[in-house]
């Protein structure tokens, strides 16, 4: 008989712990709308009493003096008022009518129980571990009093005898403690997983600022390069004009980055174009080339294919990509200079980008971490420039790829989709 018990009442908390961990695998908090959570929440359970109803032929002493107190204190610690109403529900119909248990001392210590939630809830709110022990602790013992003494009073008698009660009563004030740490345990899991869903928000603004100020550099750079170039005393009317023009761009450039950043949780509504790769590597060159200039580095470009080579991307995506990758391979070469190469050819069905520069290079440790934010082997890089590069390249449907040695400079490899006519 004691052994039947036990297996009944160990049986029980292992439900009461599956309702717990299933409940924090299939509805994280901080992932649905708080209406979702209940209905989750209340068809766990739901769930979880259904099948112990069915699978266990539960005791109805068990079922009235363990079962009920614990599920009724984690649905209140839980969801409060009504998952409290839909458990108060299930537990009391199953126990009176699928059971036959007493109504009177059913009814009864649930209300109590019940009672004291409303109470402690109100006034005393059960956002600890300690409150939520003391909670569970105090409620079980005044349901199995209240429930205990109703029936006495009804039968004169106990409807269970002297040895199920002391296996019933310590059992159901252990097994609230520990209800009650596994509660808590859900609750601060979830809390936790707010604060790091809230860091992350936190750290990808951060991220987003430096990006900004990382991007508006590079036309500001080139910007500077030109105003310096329209200082000099011999300079004709012609170069100062077009030098004009350029640094004018590089400021409409660094406003229309600004505007992309300010918009960057809209949908991006431009489309497509049919972009000649040549035409715009040569046009984010001169952008460079005053730049390049100071940095007494040569660039040189090689456009391999016999026919125009053409890819379907949005043109300031894939400059932005362009330039991004060339200032970095610049600003890799030692103050005596070096050469920057671009080659552009066709490769099957995609168009093959070759950017080589004299530079540092990288080991292979470094190479694994390009792309990651505010990895640099700059003295005062931050990474980002790489990472919005290959976001780029993602957002193109195209592959990039490094190789590089140390003191050897260093290759990147984009292979994009050429451009296919609808027609």
């Amino acid at each position: 008989m004691s052994h039947d018990l036990w297996a009944h009442v160990v049986h029980s908390f292992l439900f009461v712990v599956m309702a717990c961990m299933a409940y924090l695998l299939v509805s994280p908090k901080h992932k649905f709308h708080p209406k979702k959570q209940l209905i989750t929440y209340i068809c766990v359970s739901s769930l979880i009493v259904v099948a112990y109803l069915a699978v266990e032929r539960p005791d109805p002493a068990v079922f009235a003096l363990y079962m009920t107190p614990i599920c009724l204190a984690l649905a209140i610690l839980y969801y409060r008022w009504t998952a409290s109403s839909v458990c108060i529900v299930i537990m009391t119909g199953a126990s009176i009518f699928l059971l036959g248990n007493a109504w009177e001392p059913v009814v009864a210590s649930t209300t109590v129980l019940v009672g004291l939630g409303i109470v402690a809830v109100t006034k005393l709110p059960i956002n600890s571990l300690f409150r939520m022990s003391s909670f569970t602790l105090i409620g079980t013992s005044l349901y199995l009093g209240t429930y205990l003494g109703v029936d006495w009073r009804i039968s004169d008698t106990l409807s269970a005898s002297p040895e199920e009660l002391l296996l019933f009563i310590p059992a159901a004030l252990v097994s609230a403690w520990m209800v009650a740490f596994l509660s808590f345990f859900v609750k601060n899991q979830i809390h936790l997983q707010k604060e790091l869903n809230l860091s992350e928000k936190y750290q990808t603004i951060g991220q987003l600022a430096a990006s900004i100020s990382h991007e508006i550099r590079n036309p500001l750079t080139t910007t500077r390069g030109f105003l310096q170039l329209m200082n000099y005393d011999k300079l004709t009317k012609e170069n100062f004009e077009r030098y004009r023009k350029f640094a004018f761009e590089g400021l409409d450039h660094a406003n229309s980055i600004i505007t992309d950043y300010l918009n960057f949780s809209k949908p991006n509504n431009e489309i497509p174009k049919q972009l000649n790769v040549a035409a715009e590597i040569e046009g984010v060159v001169k952008w460079l080339q005053p730049y390049a200039v100071q940095s007494n580095v040569s660039i040189v470009t090689h456009h391999m294919s016999e026919d125009p080579l053409y890819i379907s991307a949005e043109p300031k995506q894939f400059q932005q990509c362009m330039l991004n990758i060339m200032k970095n391979a610049i600003e890799s070469m030692t103050e005596s200079g070096g050469l920057l190469t671009v080659h552009s050819r066709s490769v099957g069905e995609h168009a093959q980008i070759l950017i080589r520069d004299t530079g540092v290079g990288m080991d292979q440790d470094q190479l694994k971490q390009i792309g990651m934010p505010y990895f640099s082997t700059k003295e005062s890089g931050t990474g980002l420039g790489l990472m919005v590069v290959m976001s780029l390249v993602k957002a193109m449907n195209g592959k990039i790829m490094f190789r590089s040695k140390p003191n050897q400079g260093t290759i990147c490899e984009i292979h994009l989709n050429r451009y296919r006519s609808t027609i």
